[in-house]
């Protein structure tokens, strides 16, 4: 389903839920804290606008119905927390020659919002050289495999139809560059370059591609991949933890917003604060 009739679909269902409460479009946004024209822009007949998460888990309590009945992914209104509960899962974080499950779920939502959070640089952003050494003696996965997975994943953030936000904190790119953690006894000049090779991208990518660097020493985020609405998923290390769809991913949705509005460095600054950051190695 594309966003346009993903966004009609929603209207349709937000006006049965509103005639079925039995109450006005005025007292559906007050009981939701929104405001009356924000609810009316979502009810319009037009265009693809589709609620922030916030704003559609307080809809989904005041109306009664589950989220992603609202946004059409379930035919039954009624909330499934006992459902959903079952059905997280945790699933292997596949190795050879990339994780293909990431890609599946990725191309799935193609066109939706992906919200990203790396456990340590971006992936499909980092330098052959920078493989190299993050996966020197590891069994597991080869640097081979390391590269040929983030040239996949690269190719998927350069599609035109890709909209990929990335929140980190700004310490581990301090780190890195300090050459301190797991990327001590990294040559500095490798260091440099991948510094200037992520502000490269942030700069060729952009806007479908945002960087946000948040404090780390105030906020803190496990690794995690938002697929749209769809999925999400939480990095273990050698296993996922797997979200349906649901309430549980708008609260992860939620989580990562408020990284990004609490970022020091926004997504229209990163290149430049990066390059200044190269330039300190």
């Amino acid at each position: 389903m594309d966003k346009r009739e993903r966004a009609r679909l929603f209207r349709d269902r937000l006006s049965e839920a509103i005639a079925l409460s039995g109450q006005s479009r005025s007292a559906v946004a007050a009981a939701a804290s929104i405001d009356r024209s924000a609810l009316s822009q979502l009810l319009r007949t037009a265009g693809t606008t589709l609620p922030n998460g916030e704003t559609l888990a307080r809809l989904s309590t005041v109306l009664g119905v589950s989220c992603d009945w609202l946004l059409g992914i379930s035919s039954q209104p009624g909330h499934a927390s006992t459902i959903l509960e079952q059905a997280v899962r945790v699933a292997p974080a596949k190795l050879l020659p990339a994780d293909q499950d990431i890609i599946d779920w990725h191309l799935e939502v193609l066109g939706q919002k992906i919200r990203y959070v790396p456990s340590t640089l971006p992936s499909a952003m980092k330098t052959d050289a920078v493989m190299k050494f993050e996966f020197r003696g590891i069994a597991l996965k080869n640097p081979d495999q390391a590269i040929a997975d983030a040239t996949e994943k690269l190719s998927l953030l350069r599609r035109p139809e890709s909209e990929f936000e990335i929140a980190m904190a700004v310490q581990t790119l301090h780190e890195f560059a300090e050459g301190g953690g797991i990327w001590r006894g990294l040559d500095r000049r490798v260091r440099r370059r991948q510094i200037e090779a992520l502000a490269r991208y942030c700069d060729e990518l952009y806007p479908g591609v945002r960087l946000h660097l948040y404090d780390g020493c105030a906020l803190y985020s496990a690794p995690l991949t938002v697929f749209g609405h769809t999925r999400a998923i939480i990095y273990l290390g050698q296993r996922y933890l797997v979200f349906p769809q649901g309430d549980r991913v708008i609260a992860l949705i939620q989580h990562f917003d408020a990284l990004v509005r609490a970022a020091t460095v926004t997504s229209s600054d990163v290149a430049s604060w990066l390059d200044a950051l190269s330039r300190r190695i």
